[in-house]
C-alpha cells in the first residue's frame, strides 16, 4: 500500500511521540522532519518510512523500548477486557474472528483502550471459513500489538480443535508497541501460548525479501497466513498477490481505509492475494 498525503501528518505525529517517549531534542524532531520530506514519493510506502525514522530515533537517543512503560498499561488493560469481552460474544467462527479484531482496538497512538460502542464489524466468514478447511495444516499468525495475543488466543483454540498447528510470529526487536521477543519472555507470554516465533526483524509490517526459515517455507507453502493489524496490511499487500492472505484488523487511517474499502473505525475480517476463479490483487 503506498503513501498518501494523510500519511504525512500520521508520520510526523509518531515521530514527535517517539522522541518524547525517548527523551530526545527539537534537533531530532527537525532531522526526522527532514527524512519525512526526502523520502516522500508516491513509491514509498508507509512502513518503509515509519522503519527509517525509528531506527534513527533510536540510533540518536540510545533507548531501545521507547514503549516499555506504555506495553505494561497495555498488556494489563488487554488481559482484562479480552476476558471481559469473550463472555459477549458466541464461540463461531464469527465470533472469534470479532474478538480477534477488537483486540486491535488498542494502538499507543489512537486509542486509549477496547470500546465496543457503535461496533461495526465486516468478515468474510464464508470466504475465510473455506480457507481453513482447504489449506494445509499449519497456520502463520503475524502478530500486531502487545496486547493482542490475549484476544486471538480463541481462534487460535479453534483452529487447533481442527488438528491445525498455529505459530503465531512475533517481532524480534521491540518495534513500537508491537509484540517482540523480548515482551513475550518479560510477560511469560509462552504460558499463554506456547509457539511463539520471531520474524527475524525488529521492523513494522513484514518485508517479503526478509523472510527466512519456518516463516519462509509457510509463506511459500501450503500454510493459512493470518495477519493481524494495519502495518502488516499495508507491507503484506506490496506482494500479496503471491497468495491468499487473512488479515484482522481495525481501520484506523484514511489511506487505509481507502484501499481496503472500509470506513476509518470499522474492524475487519477479510481475505486478499489470489484465489481460485479470482483475479489477482489484494481485494
Amino acid at each position: 500500500m503506498k503513501l498518501m498525503e494523510h500519511c504525512r501528518g500520521c508520520l510526523r505525529g509518531l515521530v514527535e511521540k517517539v522522541v518524547a517517549l525517548s527523551k530526545g531534542d527539537d534537533g531530532i524532531l527537525s532531522h526526522c522532519y527532514s527524512v519525512i520530506d526526502s523520502l516522500w514519493g508516491e513509491d514509498r510506502t508507509p512502513p518503509e518510512i515509519a522503519n527509517r525514522l525509528l531506527g534513527d530515533i533510536k540510533e540518536m537517543t540510545g533507548i531501545y523500548d521507547p514503549y516499555h512503560s506504555a506495553k505494561d498499561r497495555e498488556v494489563g488493560v488487554a488481559r482484562r477486557s479480552a476476558r471481559e469481552l469473550a463472555d459477549t460474544l458466541p464461540e463461531t467462527l464469527e465470533g472469534l474472528l470479532k474478538l480477534s479484531a477488537l483486540g486491535n482496538s488498542m494502538d499507543f497512538f489512537i486509542d486509549s483502550g477496547y470500546d465496543t460502542t457503535g461496533f461495526e464489524f465486516t468478515g468474510e466468514i464464508d470466504t475465510i471459513g473455506a480457507e481453513f478447511h482447504s489449506k494445509g495444516k499449519d497456520v502463520l499468525m503475524f502478530a500486531d500489538n502487545v496486547g493482542e495475543l490475549f484476544f486471538d488466543i480463541k481462534l487460535i483454540e479453534y483452529l487447533e480443535r481442527r488438528g491445525k498447528i498455529v505459530s503465531y510470529a512475533v517481532k524480534e526487536h521491540p518495534a513500537q508497541n508491537d509484540l517482540s521477543m523480548p515482551d513475550v519472555d518479560r510477560f511469560r507470554f509462552r504460558e499463554v501460548f506456547p509457539n511463539i516465533i520471531s520474524t527475524g526483524s525488529g521492523e513494522v509490517g513484514i518485508r517479503r525479501k526478509l523472510m527466512r526459515g519456518r516463516i519462509k517455507d509457510m509463506w511459500e507453502g501450503d500454510a493459512i497466513v493470518i495477519a493481524k493489524g494495519m502495518a502488516n496490511y499495508e507491507t503484506i499487500s506490496e506482494y500479496g498477490e503471491e497468495r491468499t492472505v487473512i488479515h484482522i484488523m481495525k481501520v484506523k487511517c484514511p489511506t487505509v481505509a481507502h484501499a481496503v474499502g472500509h470506513g476509518v473505525g470499522q474492524y475487519i475480517a477479510i481475505i486478499g492475494g489470489e484465489r481460485d476463479g479470482c483475479e489477482k490483487g489484494l481485494l
